[in-house]
């Protein structure tokens, strides 16, 4: 969450000349809602339910670029599955930059109270950090990493993701 999956994908996939996709559009489209209605009616364990369902049903089809929510590589199995289907990349970014581009947008179910109103900063802070070093063992195990942070472009961190790919593909 963040990190800039949905611009750094649709850049590379446009590199790449591959198709590129969200998971969390997909989801919306499969369920008919969107994601935060999905967890006011369903709660997190529903929307992961759809989550983990697309992740597997999507890259088992698809041949293109696909972006990631945050949370969907919360199990060793996701992460195997996706490994075997596909190319992993972890996109690490300064949890700093996180979080400040999280904050400038209010529509992410996890960063709202039981009554709907915003999270304060230091509470969103610990949680996110929280759920950022819980995650973090199965982002660590990307055959492909790429930092970036507020100074790099999308197109240079695109263009330098594209040499990653390409000599990661070239040596297996």
């Amino acid at each position: 969450m963040g990190t800039g999956k949905s611009s750094l994908g649709t850049r590379l996939a446009r590199k790449l000349d591959r198709p590129f996709a969200d998971l969390d559009t997909i989801i919306e489209e499969e369920a008919g809602k969107s994601i935060p209605e999905i967890f006011e009616q369903e709660g997190e364990e529903g929307f992961r339910a759809h989550e983990r369902k697309q992740l597997l049903k999507t890259i088992r089809e698809y041949e293109g670029i696909l972006a990631l929510g945050g949370g969907a590589l919360h199990n060793q199995h996701l992460v195997d599955h996706i490994k075997i289907n596909g190319l992993l990349i972890f996109i690490e970014t300064p949890f700093s930059v996180i979080l400040d581009r999280i904050l400038q947008h209010n529509n992410r179910p996890l960063l709202l109270n039981d009554d709907g109103t915003m999270k304060d900063r230091e509470t969103l802070e610990n949680e996110l950090q929280e759920l950022y070093d819980q995650r973090l063992k199965y982002y660590q195990q990307s055959e492909i990493t790429i930092h970036t942070d507020n100074r790099s472009s999308i197109e240079d961190t695109a263009a330098a993701l594209v040499s990653k790919i390409r000599n990661h593909v070239s040596y297996n």
